[in-house]
Order: structure tokens, then sequence, then C-alpha cells
């Protein structure tokens, strides 16, 4: 990927951000009326170019004014993944573009109260990795070349000719051809393919697919262009390590064994019976063994035919598991990258696409535990026990998070207690997205409360009881600080 310091331009047209674009952008702010708005360009020139400290000053006029919510989501993915580079790591800065669907999530499902500031908050995000990018190396997304874009019939093998041999420039013009040629479930089927080949950047390169994917959903595919190169930049990331495709890298070699594997597993392996009395045997295995342990012993499942859904149940287990263990953010990323191959599993149409994100995530969740060092409790998520309460399910809700600030041990135990018991899931949800929103300590916040409640749709009752009991190891409650963006947010949207 190339890097430059010259002007940015915005979609095809030769105009620049710092043209009078921008200028009549503010000047719309300011005398923003009822019917007063954004053309999509200028929202994220807007974006782009206005001081940190008064753009949300200007984003709220446009609020006021009538601005959507998925207007504004949509420019700021398209803005953050034209300034801000997936290099050097697929992480840190980069945030700014890969923690945008669970924004939307929290915006789309939370309380209307929270929509707003969570954008607000979003945007200012994305300025201070914009900020970053800038002291770094000061890149930008340049302009493609479509001389040299392949046309529609070589565009699939040009992409997958380029991801294969590591070729960012390559691959960057492919995508462009790929997403004008091939309907976007085929385009998907190879995103979501390429995005678990390896296990750098601890599941980033999943989650911003799964990031892409749920975005593109909704403010529609006008706009993706930007979106799908960012994210093909980031798959090709390799951080400081040679080429992949030339060397045995200790990152790659979960996806060159669980190859062989998936070819051999089944063809009816998708067909399989819900098998709930082999969890526990085979969460153990993921507690000990690893990573080509757990990928075999998911491979010996499928031919004793066990269902998808059992082992998706036991890989999800096994990621919430890290948090009782050692809360942290290694954990947190086993938890957000299942849920994204996961996400990536039920999207795709493509049988070996499937095949091979499940077996990724089997191997992923040893390589996830061992990251977690010295130090690990020995505590299972199958032997947590829930707390003596008779409280109400109401007071039960509060004291579940109140516990969070003091004794997360407790909390959990709480939890529990509210999820086998008369506990409305809704109602915490709700809470959980709330504090999230006030009080997230940063992006990861907000990336883990998603990721768990999502994947807790797909347990069932006693196990979902159970996962959902250990987010509380990494939630925030009425105990942690208050997001100063928010604050401000808030008080600027009541003016």
């Amino acid at each position: 990927m190339t890097t430059n310091r010259r002007t940015f331009l915005i979609g095809t047209l030769a105009t620049t951000l710092t043209s009078g674009r921008v200028a009549r952008a503010i000047e719309t702010t300011a005398s923003a009326g009822p019917s007063a708005g954004l053309r999509h360009d200028e929202l994220v020139a807007l974006l782009l170019d206005s001081d940190r400290e008064r753009l949300p000053e200007h984003l709220v006029k446009h609020i006021h004014a009538g601005l959507e919510d998925q207007a504004l989501l949509g420019a700021i993915a398209e803005a953050a993944a034209r300034a801000v580079s997936p290099y050097p790591v697929v992480g840190f800065k980069y945030h700014a573009f890969m923690m945008l669907h669970a924004v939307q999530r929290t915006v789309t499902q939370g309380r209307d109260e929270d929509r707003w500031p969570s954008l607000l908050w979003a945007a200012d995000v994305l300025k201070a990795s914009q900020a970053t990018e800038v002291r770094q190396n000061g890149w930008r997304m340049e302009m493609v070349d479509m001389d040299r874009v392949p046309a529609p019939g070589q565009a699939e093998d040009a992409f997958v000719a380029a991801m294969e041999r590591w070729d960012p420039e390559a691959a960057d013009r492919a995508v462009i051809g790929l997403y004008r040629a091939v309907p976007k479930e085929r385009l998907f089927d190879l995103l979501f393919r390429y995005s678990a080949r390896d296990f750098r950047s601890i599941g980033h390169k999943a989650i911003t697919a799964t990031n892409c994917h749920r975005l593109l959903q909704t403010p529609g595919w006008s706009g993706a262009e930007p979106l799908l190169r960012s994210l093909t930049y980031a798959l090709q990331n390799h951080a400081d390590e040679p080429n992949p495709a030339q060397n045995d890298l200790a990152a790659d070699r979960p996806w060159r064994e669980n190859l062989a594997l998936a070819e051999d597993l089944p063809s009816d392996w998708q067909t399989g019976t819900p098998t709930p009395a082999a969890i526990p045997d085979l969460l153990a295995i993921f507690r000990e063994g690893s990573a080509t342990d757990t990928s075999r012993a998911t491979a010996a499942a499928f031919r004793q035919g066990v269902d998808p859904q059992t082992l998706w149940t036991v890989i999800i287990l096994a990621a919430g598991e890290l948090l009782l263990r050692r809360p942290g953010i290694v954990a947190i990323h086993a938890n957000t990258t299942a849920e994204a191959l996961h996400q990536g599993y039920r999207r795709s149409g493509d049988d070996h696409t499937r095949r091979m994100l499940m077996l990724q995530a089997a191997a992923f969740m040893p390589l996830f535990r061992d990251q977690l060092g010295r130090g690990m409790r020995a505590l299972t998520i199958d032997g947590l026990e829930p707390a003596d309460s008779a409280a109400e399910p109401d007071q039960q809700l509060g004291e579940i998070f109140a516990a969070i600030g003091v004794d997360r041990d407790v909390a959990a135990r709480e939890a529990l207690a509210y999820f086998q018991g008369t506990g409305e899931q809704a109602a915490f949800r709700d809470l959980a997205r709330h504090y999230t929103v006030d009080r997230n300590l940063g992006y990861h916040d907000y990336k883990l409360i998603e990721a768990m409640l999502e994947n807790a749709r797909h347990l069932e009752a006693p196990w979902q009881a159970r996962y959902l009991a250990v987010s509380v190891y990494d939630l925030n409650g009425p105990g942690t600080p208050y997001n100063a963006a928010v604050v401000r947010a808030r008080e600027l949207l009541r003016s």
C-alpha cells in the first residue's frame, strides 16, 4: 500500500476537500433550518476537514436540522476508510473504522436517547485516529487507476491471485473490479474466507469483514468501494513479517492444516444432529488442547454426525470462559472474533468458506487462551454458581451493575441468578448498552457488549445464561467514569 501527502479527493470528482465544498458545508451549518441538509460527499468532507473541537457543534446543528443517523454513520464509515490506514497493525487507530458495526447496533437497538451521543463519540474517535495518521505518515486512500482495474470476466481470478500472493496493490484494484462484477453474496464469500486465514492482529481482520458487511446492509451499497478497499488493505497486512506466501509463519499454520481437514469433512457435515451432551467434553478439549487439537476435534465431531450449532456453542462458550479466567483485552478479542467468524459463517453461501470459518474459529480459541499467559484462574463457565438472591428482578439488575465496580465475581454470580430466574434479558441489554455509551473507556467496550449479545442469541437457554453472566467481567457500570466526549455531546444536543 502506498502513502502520499497529496490532497485527498472524494469519489471521482476532481474537487478537493479543502475547496469551497467544506466552506459551504459549514455555512450551511451556521444557517441550518428545518430543510437544511448536506450531500453525502459534503458530510464526509465536513468530518475530515473540521477541527476536532468544533466538529461536534457543526454536527449537532445538522442533527437539529434533520440529519438522519444512518447518513451520519455512513459518512463516518467512508471518512474513516479513506483517512485511516490498517497499517502498521490492524488495530489501534484503525478502530475508527473497524468498530462502527458495533456502534451501528447500539444506535439501532439501544435507547433512543443514546443514538446521537454514540455517533458523536464515533466522530470524535475518527478525528483522534485521523490525527494519529497524520503524525505517523499522512496516509490518505489514493484514487485508483481505473485502466488497471480487472475486467469483469477476470476480476475474481485477479482478486484471488492477488490475495494468495499477498499483493496489496493488485488486491486493491481487483476488489473494485470484483465488486462491480459479481453479486455481493459472492464478493463476501471471498472476503469472509480471507478474513479468517491467519491469526495476525488477534481477530481484527475477521472483525473488519463483519464491520463492512453489516455497514453496507443498512446505508446501501452506493458508497461501498472505499469500505471494501479499506477491508482489503487490512486483509493483506502482515506487519513486519516477510511475505506469508513465501514463508512458513506461525500465524498461517492453522489455515494450512485446516485446508486438509476441510477437504475430509463429510459432504453432509451441515446436517448433523444437535448433541448438547457433547458440549462439556468438547469444552474440555478447548480448555487444554492446542489449535491442532481443537480443529481435529471439531472435524471428528462432524464425522460423528454432530451438527454445526453444537460446535459453535462450544466455540462461543470457550471464548466466554476466557473472560472468567482472565478478563482483559485478549479475552475480549476472543469473543469479538468468535462473533465475527460466526457472522461470516452464517452469511456465506459457499460450502468451503463455511468449513474454513468454522475450523479456524476452533483453532483460534486456544491461540487466544495461550496469549493470556500466567495468572489464569482455574475457573470454568460450566462451574459458575449463581448467587442466592430473593430480590425482585429490577433490584437484582441494579445490584449486578453496582457490583461490577466492586467485585466482578459477585456480579457474575448475581447475573447468573438473574438469567436463570425471571430476569428479562431485554432489560439487561438496555442497561448494558446505556452504560457503554455513557461510560465507555474506549472502542473495545462497544465491540464487546455487541459481540456478547449477538453470540448469546445463538445459544440455548442454559448456556445462554452462563455466557451472558460472564460478560460482566468486562462491562461498564455506575462506578465507571463518564466518557468526556459523550458528556459534551449530551450537553450540545440539549442546547
